[in-house]
């Protein structure tokens, strides 16, 4: 639910007075038992009441992503030159189409379900097989930096199109169940930071080799 900012301390109300029960803790379990799901526990504990006018902050965040892989870009092209891992984790790479097939195959494909159809249901997507399938790592960089860049930017612009009520649309998602646009958009942001440090990370390694 967004509340207005004045009485907000007052009512104590959360999303789970129009959006069905929200037990954290229970959802951080479900989420753990769903390998395929990409969404951490960590991204659940975001899930949290705003005000109408923290929804123009939750916008720039969620758009602040262009400009944060811009100030990374020299220190992702010397991290990228390094070889991809081997042990599992994503590359350089891998990590930026996570990004991209985030917003582009799983979350806005919901968003826009959530503004045409009265509750849709949203079958989970396997964030592994997506990193695969478009075999990220085969691209450059360049033009992969250009895609996730250009996809926020017309993204961003869409959400502040969006009046206050459209962010309570609401649909059953399998991992959270109850989920509405602002749930799914307070996700990607923590998505993002999370990723972020990890891309933070590979280019922090690349300095420490050198």
């Amino acid at each position: 639910m967004i509340l207005p900012r004045k009485g907000r301390e007052e009512t104590k109300e959360d999303l789970s007075s129009l959006h069905g029960p929200f037990d954290l803790p229970a959802l951080k379990r479900k989420v753990q038992s769903l390998q395929t799901t990409g969404i951490l526990p960590e991204f659940v504990e975001k899930l949290q009441p705003v005000s109408i006018e923290d929804l123009e902050d939750l916008k720039r965040r969620y758009a602040s992503l262009i400009i944060q892989l811009d100030r990374l870009r020299p220190g992702l092209a010397a991290a990228n030159a390094l070889t991809p891992s081997t042990d599992g984790t994503w590359s350089i790479k891998e990590t930026l189409g996570h990004l991209i097939d985030s917003d582009r195959d799983i979350w806005w494909p919901r968003i826009e379900a959530l503004l045409r159809e009265e509750h849709p249901s949203f079958a989970e997507v396997d964030h592994q097989e997506l990193v695969r399938a478009h075999d990220w790592q085969s691209q450059p960089l360049d033009d992969i930096l250009g895609q996730c860049i250009r996809d926020r930017w017309g993204y961003a612009m869409r959400l502040n199109e969006l009046a206050p009520d459209a962010w309570e649309r609401s649909g059953d998602h399998e991992a959270l169940g109850e989920i509405c646009i602002l749930h799914i958009v307070q996700l990607l942001v923590a998505h993002d930071e999370h990723y972020l440090a990890k891309l933070r990370e590979m280019i922090e390694a690349t300095a420490a080799d050198e």
